[in-house]
């Protein structure tokens, strides 16, 4: 049975919606992928979950009209404000240059964004406190620029999420497809270990991808971590 709390989308939707539209309209804000979900995760904390198990439970919500409209009236609201709460902060990564803007190579394969979460094998909890490394080739993969960490910190305010953006690579020619392996790693004194494989198939394009897509991103299975002496 697979449980989905529907708001999770239309939260994520609804947060870049916003943030295209400001970044248009010059608005002064800092724009990332971690500054959008840091403005998703304030709202998700916010308003009530809408979980289904089918397609009927998914036709059950949309008819519900008039309350989806407040639902998303609310939601406006409270991502304005996440806004402002994630601008405020200014955290470090927030305002560096991109360093992959002058990668002197014709084609080149533009790897997603990669987002995952991790929680506690013993109660579903997310997560907290804990390091996570993404490995290509056995080495820590270079990330798009440095506003994206690797290894990536899991605090309490990221909810059990990750988030990765692999540099691109360069290539030979367009439309040339090859296989990239990558391992999601975490080691910690205070739980098993844990490696993740997984593989993403990409064609080269002509030109280096720097902004955040919603549909350029790849979603992993979620990790669950286990202590050592529950093993």
């Amino acid at each position: 049975m697979n449980v989905h709390n529907i708001m999770e989308s239309i939260v994520i939707d609804t947060v870049n919606e916003i943030f295209e539209d400001k970044r248009k309209e010059g608005f002064d804000m800092a724009d990332c992928l971690q500054c959008r979900l840091d403005v998703a995760c304030y709202v998700l904390n916010r308003i009530k979950p809408e979980y289904i198990i089918s397609g009927r439970g998914l036709l059950h919500f949309e008819d519900n009209y008039h309350e989806l409209i407040q639902t998303k009236v609310d939601m406006v609201t409270l991502i304005n404000e996440g806004i402002k709460k994630v601008s405020k902060t200014k955290r470090s990564y927030y305002n560096t240059t991109d360093s992959n803007k002058n990668i002197s190579t014709r084609f080149v394969y533009n790897f997603p964004s990669i987002i995952g979460s991790v929680l506690r094998g013993d109660n579903f909890v997310p997560a907290e406190n804990l390091s996570i490394s993404l490995l290509f080739e056995n080495t820590p993969a270079k990330m798009i620029d440095n506003t994206w960490q690797n290894p990536f910190t899991i605090v309490k305010s990221t909810n059990g999420s990750y988030t990765f953006m692999p540099a691109p690579i360069a290539a030979d020619e367009e439309n040339e497809e090859r296989k990239f392996h990558f391992e999601i790693r975490i080691e910690d004194n205070n739980f098993e270990p844990v490696y993740h494989f997984f593989e993403i198939k990409l064609r080269s394009e002509k030109s280096v991808i720097t902004t955040f897509s919603i549909e350029r991103t790849l979603k992993l299975e979620s990790l669950y971590l286990f202590t050592k002496d529950s093993v």
